[in-house]
């Protein structure tokens, strides 16, 4: 099976090699590879033109004017073939059976939409976090963030192809909004519980550092959108994400209500229904749930950063 490989990348010359390098060593070797440089300014393209040099026919170049990621990631899907596409981020790197496995693992379950798979994150300070995905349903993993991650999943081109492949308007989420739409369109999931993927989380340069608030609302934003749907759908279980959905948006309003809190009272009251009551547990304790209980959100928010205040001066 032919497997279409796409990196976009926008000055990552100290990244782009090892990246790169990963998908050569792939030991699926049935590969269709294009870099897409979106407009780099840095050396990147020399580094892409000494490893041409140094592998010949191995991959193509694409160069385009700076547009984004998903607008390099849609050039790559249109330039390659393949029965499946790996999109690779240029600052990460895929484990050498990383295909193979999920190749193999298309042809078992007959060709779903997409296939996640576990990740590892590496951190500026060298620590590491391995993030498995959420296998059950996959609806329910969407709303709590495990579906994998860019680099760690496999996409059925003919799916991404049918949706209109990656929304070039998103500067986060973008996955996750992509895999809505597969399924909303009914594509199905299968899970790969490995490690297949090394995702380096940067201080600077990243998207997910960029604009958190911004971030964050885009977060909000998809979650409401798949409440939407879910309410029409006639999942049999759909009470019970769209439940879980509602206590994920509570937690990303306070995230936000710790630097924004009039923003976050204002979003509560466009997107938690009336009646909600958060959930106690390792997010949020039985405290907390008392006083929003008593005081409502924005109340629980500013008696919560009280205590916060007292516990300092203790070291608690």
């Amino acid at each position: 099976m032919k497997v279409a490989v796409v990196i976009p990348c926008h000055n990552v010359e100290h990244h782009v090699e090892a990246a790169l390098r990963s998908v050569l060593v792939q030991t699926h070797n049935d590969l269709d590879v294009v870099v897409v440089d979106d407009g780099s300014t840095d050396g990147t393209g020399a580094v892409l033109q000494r490893l041409v040099a140094a592998f010949p026919a191995r991959f193509r170049i694409i160069t385009q004017p700076n547009r984004g990621a998903c607008a390099a990631r849609n050039t790559g899907l249109k330039a390659t073939e393949g029965a499946y596409v790996q999109f690779l981020d240029a600052d990460d790197v895929l484990l050498p059976d990383k295909i193979a496995g999920q190749v193999a693992l298309a042809q078992r379950e007959q060709a779903p939409a997409l296939i996640v798979g576990g990740y590892r994150n590496v951190y500026p300070d060298g620590s590491s976090k391995e993030i498995r995905p959420h296998v059950e349903d996959a609806w329910m993993a969407l709303v709590r963030t495990r579906l994998g991650t860019t680099t760690a999943d496999l996409w059925r081109r003919e799916d991404l192809l049918r949706v209109g492949g990656w929304d070039e308007q998103l500067a986060s989420s973008q996955d996750y909004e992509l895999a809505f739409r597969l399924l909303k369109g009914g594509g199905r999931v299968a899970w790969d519980e490995r490690i297949t993927a090394e995702v380096l989380k940067r201080e600077r340069g990243s998207i997910s550092r960029t604009n958190e608030l911004k971030n964050w609302e885009r977060y909000i934003e998809l979650r409401v959108a798949v409440r939407k749907h879910l309410r029409t759908s006639g999942l049999p279980n759909a009470a019970a994400i769209i439940a879980e959905c509602d206590q994920y948006l509570f937690r990303a309003l306070r995230v936000i209500g710790r630097t924004q809190p009039a923003q976050a009272a204002a979003l509560f009251a466009q997107v938690i229904p009336a009646g909600f009551v958060p959930k106690a547990g390792e997010a949020l304790s039985a405290t907390y749930v008392a006083m929003y209980r008593l005081l409502g959100f924005r109340g629980a928010e500013v008696a919560a950063a009280a205590l916060d205040n007292l516990r300092r001066p203790f070291g608690r």
